[in-house]
């Protein structure tokens, strides 16, 4: 596993009964503007995602931007307003029976990535992993160096970390949640 850049007194290892006691979220739209730290110990909790069960096109939502940690109640109605619509990226499209998929920006489909069962950069434990750096995809730097990991934690909705690999490590840039659209 690569190094993953990490908070000042992040702990690596927990007992799987205490990451499984957290209570789960009643929708992804609660969990916009929540804390990174509480994302991440929800994140942990969670189990690796599952396409099906997230539909062929799940509406995507930015919940944390993991630099502004410090500052965060500050940014807070920043992350809340760009979920609310501004953000330009609404999801991604899974094809290929979940294997694959492209990002939904602005009505078009933009950055392909292949899902796969991976370890976590954040905890080692497995994860649904969206990758960029397939070189048929040819996505460009910086999107090559991201990888997407997503854990289910809610009926219907997944969160997890976008990640930036620079200089040989990875570095979380910021959280997000992927939720099924349901018709109606």
């Amino acid at each position: 596993m690569t190094t993953t850049t990490t908070t000042p007194g992040e702990q690596h290892a927990e007992a799987p009964a205490a990451r499984r006691s957290l209570p789960k979220a009643l929708s992804l739209d609660s969990l916009i503007g929540a804390h990174p730290d509480a994302l991440r110990q929800m994140y942990r909790a969670g189990k690796p995602a599952d396409p099906a069960e997230l539909g062929d096109a799940p509406r995507g939502r930015l919940l944390a931007l993991q630099p502004t940690v410090g500052v965060h109640l500050a940014t807070r109605p920043l992350i809340r307003a760009l979920a609310a619509g501004w953000m330009p990226w609404k999801g991604n499209e899974f094809d290929h029976g979940g294997n694959s998929g492209t990002n939904l920006v602005l009505g078009s489909k933009v950055c392909r990535f292949k899902a796969q069962r991976l370890p976590s950069e954040l905890d080692g434990e497995p994860t649904l992993a969206l990758t960029y750096g397939e070189k048929a995809f040819g996505n460009p730097w910086p999107v090559s160096a991201l990888k997407d990991e997503l854990r289910a934690v809610g009926p219907g909705f997944a969160i997890g970390p976008m990640l930036l690999k620079w200089q040989e490590r990875w570095h979380l840039v910021l959280w997000f949640g992927l939720t099924q659209v349901h018709p109606g």
